[in-house]
This record gives C-alpha cells, sequence and structure tokens, in this order.
C-alpha cells in the first residue's frame, strides 16, 4: 500500500476535493477512494477556512471506510480543550475563552451544534 500524506486543510473544502482528484481519488458512494493508495491526514482540518464542516464531510467518510487515516492536529486539540470543562477548576475551561479562540467557537457551534459554545461566541463577539 503506498500512502498520500496531506494536512493543514484548514476548512478549505475546495482545493481537498481538487488535490483529491489530482491524485487520482474518485468519489464512489460517497466517498473518495483509489483502490492502490491510502491517504494519511496530518492534522489541522478546521479553523479558518470558509468550508469546515464540509472538510469533516470528505474526511470522516474516508476514515471510516478505511481509505484514509489521521492524526489530530492542535487546531482539533485547541477546539476540543475549549469545550472542555476543566475537572480540577470548577467554571473554567482547558482551553481560555476569549476572542482570541472565536474561530474555534464558530466551527463548534456549526459543527457540533454546540448552544454553549454558539452563546460564548455571542458574548464575546
Amino acid at each position: 500500500m503506498s500512502y498520500d500524506l496531506i494536512g493543514d486543510i484548514h476548512g478549505y473544502s475546495e482545493p481537498l476535493e481538487e488535490l483529491l482528484a489530482n491524485l487520482g481519488y474518485q468519489l464512489t458512494d460517497g466517498v473518495y477512494c483509489r483502490p492502490d493508495r491510502q491517504v494519511i491526514f496530518l492534522g489541522d482540518f478546521i479553523d479558518r477556512g470558509p468550508n469546515q464542516r464540509e472538510v469533516i464531510e470528505i474526511v470522516r467518510p474516508m476514515i471510516d471506510s478505511g481509505t484514509a487515516m489521521a492524526v489530530m492536529g492542535n487546531h482539533e486539540f485547541n477546539a476540543i480543550a475549549w469545550h472542555t470543562e476543566d475537572p480540577y477548576n470548577p467554571y473554567q475551561y482547558l482551553r481560555e475563552h476569549t476572542a482570541r479562540h472565536m474561530r474555534v467557537v464558530s466551527y463548534l457551534a456549526d459543527v457540533a451544534g454546540s448552544r454553549r459554545a454558539a452563546r460564548r461566541a455571542r458574548l464575546l463577539g
């Protein structure tokens, strides 16, 4: 098996789809695949770009079907930490809730449907 390494997508689904097509992956039953190769995604799927949800909708089925593997990037880690309460500090989160982290908040509100994240985004906005 040969591998294609793809990283730093940052919410840009259209260039991702173009890259997959240029690498010979074909969309079959909603999943990009190529019988002789597998993608290894190197994290940073979210944060910055306009199509964060679409990126996940491309990548996740590939992982689920075995046509790709993935490593979590620092942007995914920060999104999870932003949304996770600190077990040792009540009313605190593992990632500081500041205006600086608004892109992570908007991603969580969009993808996860998180009411808490959306409320925080409005308060910090």
